[in-house]
């Protein structure tokens, strides 16, 4: 995954279905949570963008992305409630 803005990186799902943007969300989730069990090792400083950027990087993705979710979702429970 490349470093994008978090914008550009929701932008690419916009037409996704909610159900679509769930498996991206685990994703994010996946890699945050390895980050956070293990750190940024010593061996990072050889990696561009660092681990800690990557980590920066999925954390302001998840939260655009789950803005977009939550819209996605509203407006699956307005069709499926017509």
């Amino acid at each position: 995954m490349s470093m994008i803005s978090p914008n550009v990186f929701v932008d690419q799902y916009k037409d996704c279905k909610y159900e679509e943007l769930l498996p991206i969300r685990d994703e994010l989730l996946e890699d945050i949570k390895a980050f956070e069990q293990e750190g940024d090792s010593h061996n990072s400083m050889m990696i561009s963008p660092s681990p800690a950027v990557r980590y920066q990087c999925r954390l302001e993705y998840l939260a655009e992305l789950l803005k977009l979710i939550a819209e996605k979702y509203r407006e699956k429970a307005w069709t499926d409630a017509e």
